[in-house]
């Protein structure tokens, strides 16, 4: 026979989860917007503590299906603010769901509208090259536009991003096998988009024990001990994750073709953006390569056999590994703490 204290921890877990049926998308540190075109919305996090022309920082954050928001995802949990603590000004790009009206932006509009924000970010300062910080599938994205801008950028971190796919197997590249009109297909039902629902679904697939058992259970466990802390923190990260927003078809095909199918960041010249070829080796700036050991997304030779690829002199690029995985080494605790506070003592280092 349940107790009424059983029938109130049951109807607070269904609250719970009733409101996480409805995320929303937050800033944890005060910002501006800038410049808006199109799917960017780039937006300046002012450092208080130093002039606006002080070692800008540009952060690419993830674009699959879930918000920029991780970088600044709380007050505890910032990579912003650990920026900002190293005397950084920041700047993010926030890119906005796609509508059916922007379907056929592809890779290079991304990298056009990147440009466009590292330009306003040139005005703004008056300074000729910025730190660029790349992550996830923001990281491939850094690192092509630093190879065909190697000029306006004066160091390059790259983040648990996919740049040789092959060398590592990962579940993702194994997802990259299925024919193409199978992607063709999920964009097409999204009316020229790709629903950031099915990207969501895919993560989730690649655990599904995980996020269709596990993590109920934990919060139901939680509510039975009283951990109000543990409850805010499942709270807060299920808000994330479950915020999904949608990318251009063009563009997502273009992901899946390009990069994962074919590998095209190992091979100069195979991908091609306004009449320019894509070559790493382009990238002779100091660089940064931080990979999860943990990372079943992208695994870390994946990311590190980009020290092959690019023309950085040996001594110039930095490999960290760190305990998490994927989303644990962009916004996990201990790597903030640890990881990206090595990676910040070492880009005051950059001239």
């Amino acid at each position: 026979m349940q107790t009424f204290n059983d029938l109130k921890l049951v109807q607070r877990y269904y609250s719970i989860l009733e409101q996480l049926r409805h995320p929303y998308a937050y800033w944890s540190t005060p910002n501006h917007i800038i410049l808006e075109h199109q799917t960017l919305r780039l937006r300046h996090f002012n450092n208080p503590n130093i002039s606006d022309s002080e070692r800008p920082v540009l952060i690419l954050p993830p674009q699959a299906g879930h918000h920029a928001n991780i970088v600044d995802y709380s007050s505890e949990q910032s990579l912003v603010r650990v920026f900002h603590r190293y005397g950084f000004d920041v700047y993010v790009t926030e890119w906005l769901s796609a509508t059916p009206k922007y379907k056929d932006l592809g890779i290079d509009d991304y990298i056009r509208l990147t440009d466009e924000a590292v330009e306003e970010i040139r005005r703004r300062t008056g300074l000729y090259r910025i730190h660029l910080v790349g992550e996830c599938q923001g990281g491939w994205q850094a690192a092509v536009y630093t190879s065909l801008f190697p000029e306006k950028i004066a160091s390059l971190v790259v983040a648990a991003a996919p740049i040789d796919v092959f060398a590592a197997p990962s579940q993702l590249v194994d997802y990259a096998k299925l024919p193409m009109a199978f992607f063709r297909y999920l964009v097409a039902t999204g009316q020229g988009v790709m629903r950031g629902k099915y990207i969501l679904y895919g993560f989730k697939n690649m655990q599904p024990e995980e996020h269709y058992v596990l993590k109920y259970k934990r919060l139901w466990d939680m509510l039975k001990e009283g951990d109000e802390a543990g409850i805010e923190r499942f709270i807060r990260f299920e808000n994330w994750y479950e915020y999904t927003q949608d990318l251009p078809g063009r563009f997502y095909l273009e992901i899946v073709e390009k990069i994962f199918k074919n590998n095209g960041l190992t091979k100069p010249g195979y991908i091609r953006l306004n009449g320019r070829s894509v070559d790493l080796g382009m990238i002779r700036c100091p660089v940064i390569l931080m990979a999860g050991e943990k990372d079943h997304i992208t695994p870390a030779p994946q990311l590190f056999a980009m020290r092959e690829l690019i023309s950085t002199p040996s001594e110039d690029i930095i490999e960290i590994i760190t305990s998490g995985g994927h989303i644990g080494t962009l916004m996990g605790n201990e790597a903030l703490r640890e990881n990206w506070t090595t990676v910040n003592e070492m880009l005051k280092q950059v001239i």
